[in-house]
Formats: structure tokens, C-alpha cells, sequence
């Protein structure tokens, strides 16, 4: 009788550690971070912004990108801003800290410093220059001056990858029934307006239009003073830009 409660407690104590083993309970996995998930501050400039002076005869659209780019992020805008605004020529990059918006050389130097103001909109200021705004595309489009008739008339010249490829007058004659204007180019001429064959322009919404005798239209918006560009944008931007 001793001998088999001595056999029992044995076998007891041999099952006991994997009773316990499988019972024990199940650590929580930790959730593995996702590689391609975005850092807050790409999430919050990325996209296309306005950069402009105080007076808005300094216009430029900024690109920020959320690739990373040598001491921060890529930004991407028309070479034409260089003749605008000179010192964007020397930026490379943008960095987004609780110290504000800085838009930096390829030495990691301040070219344009911003602090936010409000949602949207960042204001910043460069020694003997004046003050600059940044501010959304969708702001800025909201607060753009209405073109009129008069401001738009004149001379054009039409610009692809910054060669004049086409004159186009847009005169103040009025045609039937809309309020539409009629228009005039010379030849040669680039082969797509051509195709186009516009023979009128009006504006619509801020837009400009040329638009065609079969009802086909070309739109253009403004993005600096006196340059549009046509929407949508396509491989080889094209620019309509007044003499």
C-alpha cells in the first residue's frame, strides 16, 4: 500500500511541471510597427502649397513631397520661381519641427524659416525682403484675384519646357449670345493647338478657357502672376504667359 501512494505521488510531481506548462498563459504579441507608415509631419505638409510676398506679385506653387531628401524632405517647384523669388535657387529640402517650417540649403541651412499662424497657413519673414505666406493650394484659390476681361485681353505667348511655341491674341470682341471673346493666333504654332483650333476664350470659375468652334476647350489656371498653367497638367506642361 505505501509502495503504490509512493508511486502515485511520483508520477504526480513528473506530470505536474507540464500541467503547469500548458496552462500557463499566452504573452501578448506586440504589435510590429508598420515600415511604410508615415511620420506625422509628412501626413501634414505633403501635397501643394502657395508661396507668396505681401503684395502677391510674388507667386509660387510648392511641391512637398514625403520622400526623404538630403537633411529632410523633397521639395519640388517650377524653375521659373528661382527668377521670382532668387533665394528658392538655393533650396534643396523642407524639415517640419515644433520650432516651425524651414525650407533648407544643401547644407542643411535655413533658407525660408515659417511658423504656423493658423490651420493652413504659415508666415515667415527674411531680412530686408519683407514678409512671405504659405498657405494651401485650396486657400490660396479661395483668395485669388478675379481676373476680368480687360486684365486678361492682349497678347500671350504659349510656353512648352520654357520655349515660346505659339503667339495668341485675346482681344475684347465679344461674340453672340455668350460672354465669350473672340481670339486669334499665329502661325506656325505648336501641332496640339493647332489641332485644337481655338477660336474664342472666356473665363469660368477664375479658369481661363479657349475653346474651339466643335466645343472642345483647353483650361487654364493661374499659379503666378500673369502664367497659367493648363489643367490638368500633363507630361509637357503647357504655360500660357503674357507679354
Amino acid at each position: 500500500m505505501k509502495c503504490m501512494r509512493h508511486l502515485i505521488l511520483a508520477l504526480a510531481l513528473v506530470a505536474s511541471p507540464v500541467v503547469a506548462f500548458a496552462q500557463a498563459p499566452a504573452q501578448p504579441q506586440q504589435e510590429q510597427p508598420k515600415p511604410d507608415a508615415a511620420r506625422p509631419e509628412q501626413k501634414t505638409m505633403s501635397g501643394t502649397w502657395e508661396m507668396s510676398n505681401s503684395d502677391r506679385d510674388q507667386l509660387c506653387n510648392l511641391t512637398f513631397k514625403p520622400e526623404p531628401a538630403k537633411g529632410g524632405f523633397k521639395l519640388e517647384f517650377d524653375p521659373a520661381c528661382g527668377d521670382a523669388m532668387p533665394p528658392l535657387k538655393e533650396v534643396e529640402a523642407w524639415i517640419l519641427s515644433n520650432d516651425g517650417l524651414r525650407l533648407i540649403d544643401a547644407r542643411g541651412r535655413a533658407v525660408y524659416e515659417f511658423t504656423e499662424v493658423e490651420i493652413g497657413m504659415y508666415e515667415g519673414e527674411r531680412k530686408g525682403e519683407g514678409i512671405y505666406f504659405l498657405q494651401t493650394a485650396e486657400s490660396a484659390a479661395a483668395f485669388a484675384p478675379k481676373r476680368s476681361a480687360d486684365d486678361m485681353a492682349g497678347e500671350w505667348s504659349m510656353v512648352k519646357s520654357e520655349k515660346t511655341v505659339c503667339t495668341l491674341n485675346l482681344t475684347r470682341t465679344a461674340t453672340k449670345g455668350f460672354d465669350e471673346f473672340r481670339l486669334n493666333f499665329r502661325q506656325p504654332c505648336d501641332p496640339a493647338l493647332t489641332r485644337l483650333n481655338p477660336n474664342v476664350w472666356r473665363m469660368d470659375k477664375g479658369e481661363l478657357i479657349l475653346a474651339s468652334p466643335n466645343g472642345q476647350v483647353w483650361r487654364f489656371e493661374e499659379r503666378e502672376p500673369q502664367r497659367w498653367w493648363r489643367v490638368p497638367e500633363g507630361a509637357d506642361p503647357i504655360v500660357l504667359q503674357k507679354k
